[in-house]
């Protein structure tokens, strides 16, 4: 069975211009397709850039608009998306939302982010679900670029057998040192494939920059185990660093699952006794 082409694209989202940001998303679709991918993956907010303070005004419902122009560029394609959208849910409270949807033009599902930044909690509600998808070619959970802090995330999805967490983020640049250095963690707790699709730009509202460097990654358990060429700090398969683009990146899922069949370190999770008296 031949691998998986993951890409992840890297594009600046302007505040106030969603049709601009909505054409510059379909060129980067149409340039991750020409490169072979079957799971394109575009960053946090991309239709309106982090514009939370505005949020009643820019964000969106789901389905809607912007779904609609998703599930269209993922059936021309025939391939899978994956979008970070400012959703307004029928509830009256406010998401930073991923949608994935199918190379069928069928919008599969999303995920509210969980865990919000205190100053976002007052424009943002998160979620309390973990959903996990099943695709052609293996399992797919999401994820956004505050949930990486967190662990638990993580964990929650390789304990329900995720193949690929795509990680659709929006982080400020102050906050990219530790990000980046999070993110491989989370890849080894998580032991499968981690698509961090990042923006660029500048928030022109909030003045501070976003961190960029999207990237691919891979358990580096299971790369060691499989690349006899392995040297520590290629478990980032790709990454982008400050420029816009798409990476792409074929990966073998079948392997990374028999490799997990019998090297995980899930079996040695021993229960966390270490609070009780």
């Amino acid at each position: 069975m031949p691998g998986t082409k993951i890409a992840v694209v890297q594009m600046e989202s302007k505040l106030g211009k969603p049709a601009q940001n909505l054409r510059r998303a379909e060129h980067y679709i149409h340039e991750a397709v020409a490169q072979g991918a079957d799971l394109i993956c575009l960053p946090e907010a991309f239709s309106t850039s982090g514009n939370i303070l505005e949020v009643a005004d820019v964000s969106v419902t789901v389905p809607g608009p912007e779904t609609d122009f998703l599930r269209e560029q993922a059936k021309q394609a025939g391939v899978h998306i994956v979008a970070g959208l400012l959703e307004r849910g029928d509830d009256g409270k406010y998401y930073s939302t991923s949608v994935l949807c199918g190379p069928e033009g069928t919008l599969l599902g999303h995920y509210r982010r969980v865990h919000c930044h205190e100053l976002e909690a007052r424009y943002l509600s998160g979620g309390s679900e973990y959903p996990v998808f099943d695709v052609e070619f293996g399992r797919i959970g999401l994820m956004q670029g505050y949930d990486i802090n967190f662990p638990e995330v993580a964990r929650e999805y390789c304990r329900r057998g995720v193949d690929i967490i795509v990680c659709s983020a929006l982080v400020p640049e102050m906050f990219a040192y530790v990000a980046n250095m999070r993110l491989p963690v989370r890849a080894v707790d998580a032991e499968c494939i981690i698509a961090f699709a990042s923006g660029i730009g500048t928030n022109l509202y909030a003045g501070f920059g976003y961190m960029g460097r999207s990237q691919i990654l891979a358990d580096p358990l299971f790369l060691e185990a499989e690349r006899f060429d392995f040297v520590d700090g290629d478990e980032r398969m790709v990454d982008l660093g400050k420029e816009p683009g798409v990476g792409v990146v074929e990966v073998d899922l079948d392997r990374m699952r028999r490799y997990r069949t019998k090297a995980t370190l899930s079996g040695d999770l021993q229960p966390a006794t270490y609070w009780q008296s």
